[in-house]
């Protein structure tokens, strides 16, 4: 979910804007072959730890399927949860999962407070660009918790304050997450850091694991 000022509506709670005016035009936003650069998708999927062909993935936030497709790629025999809140997005995926070659991405409704993902049943979690836009982000990733098999794993990619990033890619400033409130936020929800990627310029990378109950 990635966002600009004019882009979007304001939601409840002080954060940035959550929903889009526009769901159409926001998909050529995340389609821009200039995000490619500075956002290295493919090298961020390589990085994550998927190591069996029939995982079973979802990706928060999965707006036009910019990283749902690359996960998708990596799990041919398992699946991609496609998880937003608009239905303009789900349609564009179920338009397109099959001539990407990925016809094991199944798009799912969530809330804004709840991804509404099935307990037990993930290997791995990933969100890009989103967790600005989560209000509740504790609560909501308490839940994000539950849904991880035993072993699984959560990513968690989004924007460092300072960073000067493209027109209508990221919120602003005042709204952004710094990293170590967003590691103080995931131990509350009940994950610790086990690894940090540190290739990406603009933003932070945390990949996280649940803590012992």
């Amino acid at each position: 979910m990635l966002c600009g000022a004019v882009s979007c509506r304001r939601g409840g709670g002080g954060g940035p804007p959550q929903h889009y005016e526009d769901p159409k035009a926001m998909i050529a936003v995340f389609e821009a072959a200039n995000r490619d650069p500075w956002q290295q998708p493919d090298r961020v999927v390589k990085a994550l730890p998927i190591d069996r062909r029939d995982m079973v993935l979802a990706d928060i936030g999965a707006g036009s399927g910019y990283f749902t497709r690359r996960l998708a790629a990596r799990v041919p025999e398992g699946r991609v949860f496609a998880v937003d809140v608009d239905g303009e997005f789900a349609d564009y995926l179920l338009a397109h999962r099959e001539q990407w070659g990925t016809p094991n991405i199944e798009p799912r409704l969530a809330m804004y407070e709840d991804p509404m993902l099935p307990v037990g049943e993930l290997d791995l979690v990933f969100t890009a660009n989103t967790y600005a836009y989560i209000r509740d982000r504790v609560a909501y990733f308490r839940k994000v918790r539950e849904a991880l098999r035993p072993g699984g794993r959560l990513v968690v990619i989004d924007f460092l304050p300072q960073a000067q990033v493209p027109a209508t890619m990221a919120p602003d400033p005042r709204y952004r997450v710094a990293r170590d409130a967003a590691v103080r936020e995931l131990e509350l929800a009940g994950f610790r850091v086990v690894d940090e990627p540190n290739f990406l310029a603009l933003q932070w990378f945390l990949v996280l694991e649940p803590t012992p109950k």
